[in-house]
């Protein structure tokens, strides 16, 4: 009995729809696995934990479960073997982290707020400190910060970004607390309006195992539940930006401006997260590391038919990213190779790095 006798892509189907049945929570402690570390496995829009789908597969097809203890997850166990029956498998080690914004409490100045959004929709990020409540470690930049509106009506997911920086002391959000708290800075990448949240009940029944309330700021989520919650959080606020196209209170019309329809690359924003999850969040030419302006970029075009993938991804600064698509480099493995009539450069030496030397 052995991991090398799954073969049956009809079996792994047979196992998803036993985790479908039973919920998450039920499924893994029926069969006696833990959740995922990293590796997820991707099918028809939902997100599954791969080894305890690989052990139960297993049991649907040969008879055996294949337990916990018997074989190995990751990239020397369940991985290959699923990926050689057709099925997605996505890397997510990075998990999440939930923070909350009490408006009662704390009041996020409008203009600030406004100028943010104003960023996101040319394309950019916003940059901001924010609390982690309670959690004074753990949070590294790159990991995927989920904001949640708490305390009053509207409930729900308002905005989401990536830490550009480590957990660091400073003032504390309550101007009556003496001593300084825990914060980050937050690179936001979407940014909605109160009453355009996407609703707690939602993602509650959604995102398996997502609680009715959190006490505090600074909960971790697993790669799965980061996957799930992402997903549905993308389509939310692609709907929000389609619905606003059509509202004539949402945008001022200037006659000198031109209109046409273009061609939107919705994807690439889940696509640059999936990478930060899944890298270390740097350029992957020249090491630069400010989590704000790194991009998803193709390995393979997009217009080439090139897929959004963890294979075909890596991320860039802008410049690196321009020169890629430029052809003035391609990649051999994880190594840059330049092409003979293009010069090779870095990313601009900074003060501190400087310094340093």
């Amino acid at each position: 009995m052995a991991l090398k006798d799954l073969n049956d892509r009809q079996a792994v189907l047979r196992a998803l729809e036993e985790y479908d049945k039973l919920g998450r929570v039920a499924f893994l402690r029926t069969y006696g696995f833990g959740t995922a570390d990293e590796y997820v496995l991707a099918h028809e829009g939902r997100y599954y934990d791969s080894k305890a789908i690989a052990g139960v597969a297993h049991l649907f097809q040969t008879g055996e479960l294949l337990t916990n203890s018997e074989f190995q997850g990751g990239r020397r166990g369940a991985v290959p073997r699923l990926t050689a029956m057709r099925f997605e498998i996505v890397s997510q080690r990075r998990g999440s982290f939930v923070l909350l914004w009490n408006p009662t409490l704390w009041h996020w100045d409008e203009e600030r707020r406004l100028a943010i959004q104003q960023c996101i929709l040319a394309g950019g990020t916003g940059s901001e400190p924010w609390s982690t409540g309670s959690r004074k470690k753990d949070i590294s930049k790159g990991d995927r910060i989920f904001l949640f509106l708490v305390g009053q009506k509207e409930r729900g997911l308002v905005a989401s970004g990536h830490a550009a920086s480590d957990i660091y002391l400073d003032t504390h959000w309550a101007a009556d607390h003496p001593e300084p708290g825990p914060h980050i800075s937050v690179a936001w990448d979407r940014l909605l309006d109160a009453p355009e949240v996407l609703p707690w009940e939602i993602i509650e029944r959604t995102v398996p195992g997502f609680p009715n309330r959190y006490q505090g700021g600074g909960a971790r989520l697993d790669g799965l539940q980061t996957l799930t919650l992402d997903a549905l959080w993308q389509e939310h606020a692609n709907e929000v930006s389609l619905a606003a196209l059509g509202d004539p209170t949402r945008a001022e019309v200037v006659a000198s401006y031109s209109y046409a329809i273009v061609k939107r690359r919705n994807h690439q924003q889940q696509f640059r997260n999936l990478l930060l999850g899944a890298y270390e969040p740097k350029c992957a030419v020249c090491g630069f590391d400010q989590v704000e302006i790194l991009e998803a970029a193709h390995v393979i075009p997009d217009s080439q038919g090139g897929p959004s993938s963890l294979e075909n991804g890596r991320l860039m600064c802008p410049n690196h990213h321009r020169a890629h698509d430029a052809g003035l480099f391609r990649f051999q493995g994880d190594l840059p190779m330049w092409a003979e009539a293009a010069s090779e450069f870095l990313a601009p030496e900074r003060p501190q790095d400087r310094n340093s030397s």
